[in-house]
């Protein structure tokens, strides 16, 4: 089992530095395309993040560390296609542009410090810029004008959490992550007829901590003669404070061929070293379930995005206002206990989550919406390894709208996630 880690983390690390993780034109704002925070197995529930169980990390709540109880190696990977269609464009026109990309998501190792708390470290990507864009316009003098805007780059960050149950049903929380990325966004400019063209190309070099702390509740009930188990969770994400090193140049270049001509490099001033601050995020949940058997929950995040602060990349047609977001969903175990038929001890997960993300582009707000639903099935062969499972799962997704000023994006996402489970630090009872 040891080995069977340490191999496929070599692997995941390797790809986890070279993807290219979005093609969404919304990754020009802000700091681009923020990336899920949660594991296969929550995301599919909506995003979810009030439970916490003996096997499964729990990325987003580090309280939920205070009930595991196996060493468990959690790695999550996602393919997702996108299409994407302009407000110019009439309702039964073919989709403008598509797009695909495949990424790690995750990939954490937690184990039990005690009966009651555990540790978890990690590395994830945080966000990422990947957009190619292209406009034309007609200047003063009526001529052609082609503008194109390129972003690449992202934030990933190294996860550290640790959750401990000092008292049975209640669970407490704290995660750090280090935050660590650069970021480039160029533009050129054209004019047709015209030799040389002009490029403005930008820099960011990206680090700083953030800090969550969280709580779990959950208590038995009776309801007739039914047994039930109450869920209920807060947490607040603190506000972030990155640190920004940031270069610009101007130049000129051959239409051509593309070759570079002339490149000055800017003066930034007092905004070669800026602050990016994102504002702090609450979230409340409270959920119903029965043991190993089912289990619904709600919970919601608010976000005040109009203290984000970014200098230095400042867009002049995008402001920001309070953000919030609704996540609905739930498990079902049809029979855990079973000894035959893998269909009576799969995971059937589904969950839905609203976002109005606080992002106003030119005075309309951007909007996701994420239908999901997946899949737990149990792949453990030894007495240590029972619990392990790979989970699957499928998103259909919808951000902005093409009856605004906004692009209307389509996306469907396959995720696939390994929850492996091992018992470590058993002491031996035979020399």
């Amino acid at each position: 089992m040891k080995l069977r880690l340490t191999l496929i983390a070599i692997f995941t690390s390797v790809v986890l530095w070279g993807q290219n993780g979005t093609v969404s034109p919304y990754s020009y704002f802000g700091l681009g395309d923020f990336r899920a925070k949660s594991t296969v197995e929550n995301r599919m529930m909506g995003g979810i993040s009030m439970l916490g169980d003996s096997i499964h990390i729990n990325l987003q709540n580090p309280a939920a560390y205070g009930s595991l109880r196996l060493t468990t190696y959690s790695v999550g990977a996602h393919n997702k296609n996108y299409a994407f269609k302009s407000a110019s464009e009439t309702a039964t026109s073919d989709i403008s542009d598509r797009g695909r990309v495949t990424n790690l998501d995750y990939l954490v190792l937690a184990f039990p410090l005690s009966p009651k708390s555990s540790f978890a470290f990690g590395i994830m990507p945080f966000s990422n810029v990947g957009y190619d864009l292209f406009k034309t316009s007609l200047n003063a003098n009526q001529d052609e004008v082609s503008t194109s805007y390129r972003g690449s780059g992202g934030i990933n960050r190294v996860y550290l959490a640790t959750g401990i149950e000092p008292i049975k049903g209640l669970n407490f929380g704290v995660a750090a992550h280090y935050n660590f990325g650069n970021q480039a966004y160029d533009r050129y400019q054209s004019i047709d007829g015209v030799q040389l063209g002009t490029f403005d190309q930008r820099e960011v070099t990206i680090s700083g901590f953030d800090f969550t702390i969280s709580a779990i509740a959950n208590r038995k009930i009776n309801m007739g003669n039914k047994e039930y188990r109450l869920h209920a969770m807060v947490s607040r994400e603190l506000q972030m404070n990155l640190n920004a090193s940031n270069t610009q140049s101007l130049g000129t270049f051959q239409t051509s061929n593309g070759a570079t001509r002339e490149r000055l490099d800017v003066d930034l001033g007092y905004l070669a070293e800026t602050t990016i601050e994102i504002p702090s995020m609450t979230t409340l949940g409270l959920g119903i379930g029965k043991d190993r058997n089912w289990f619904a929950g709600f919970e919601y995040s608010s976000q005040d995005m109009s203290q984000f602060k970014n200098d230095f990349l400042a867009v002049s047609n995008a402001t920001y206002i309070a953000a919030n977001t609704i996540k609905i969903g739930g498990y079902y175990i049809p029979d855990y206990t079973a000894i035959s038929g893998i269909f009576n001890r799969i995971t059937y997960r589904a969950g839905l989550r609203i976002e109005n993300t606080g992002l106003l582009i030119e005075g309309d707000e951007l909007q996701n919406k994420v239908a999901s639903i997946g899949f737990g099935m149990p792949i453990g062969s030894t007495a240590n390894d029972r619990f392990s499972n790979l989970n699957i799962g499928f998103e259909v997704g919808k951000r902005g709208t093409s009856t605004s000023s906004l692009v209307d994006e389509n996306y469907f996402g396959v995720n696939i996630g390994l929850s492996l489970n091992d018992r470590w630090f058993v002491k031996r009872r035979i020399n």
